[in-house]
């Protein structure tokens, strides 16, 4: 009898049948199933174009993309309302890499290279105004960027809805080593750089 006890429950073992406890069951329904469809974080968000070095890549939104986004956006907010300085306006052709974004907005490229060494994120948005009231700035594109002369500071630009070609631009102190592993981070998540 031991025996035939002994072999059952082997058998039972090694086949991999056992029984499911009420709370698996549980967990295995409330398991969220991850659906590439679902609504994105940043519906405002149309583009993102990122260039480290001399290349350039361009990327739709994605969930992949998440992390980066809200991050930027993180460091947006506390570049207006927190930490930022406020430099001053700035015109698209006192910053060179925003003039040499312009094709990659059209989407007629993917990916490229640049005549110059830059480092930047640009989310290409839809453009904001403010309602009356509403505690809010106006803007259009973001970018966030690395100046090589000051590494450790990083720098937000808001682009105005209603004049395209003016920046404004905030430095922010101590976030541009981080502004570098992010791009770092999206680029390995995303090409596999």
């Amino acid at each position: 009898m031991k025996r035939l006890f002994f072999s059952v429950v082997c058998i039972g073992l090694l086949s991999g049948c056992g029984f499911a406890t009420q709370g698996q069951e549980i967990h295995q329904q409330n398991t969220p199933i991850v659906d590439s469809e679902a609504p994105k974080k940043h519906p405002e968000v149309s583009k993102i174009i990122i260039q480290r070095g001399k290349e350039i890549f361009v990327s739709g939104v994605s969930p992949i993309c998440d992390g980066l986004l809200e991050n930027s956006m993180d460091l947006y907010t506390v570049a207006y309302r927190r930490d930022g300085k406020l430099i001053g306006t700035k015109d698209e052709k006192e910053l060179p890499f925003l003039q040499e974004s312009q094709p990659y907005l059209q989407g007629s490229l993917d990916e490229g290279e640049s005549t110059q060494d830059h480092t930047y994120i640009r989310l290409v948005r839809e453009p904001f105004i403010p309602e009356v009231g509403v505690n809010e700035f106006p803007r259009k594109d973001i970018v966030l960027f690395l100046e090589p002369t000051t590494p450790n500071a990083a720098f937000v630009g808001v682009q105005n809805p209603q004049k395209l070609k003016e920046w404004k631009i905030y430095r922010v102190e101590d976030y541009g080593v981080w502004l570098k592993k992010q791009i770092d981070l999206e680029l390995n998540l995303s090409k596999g750089l």
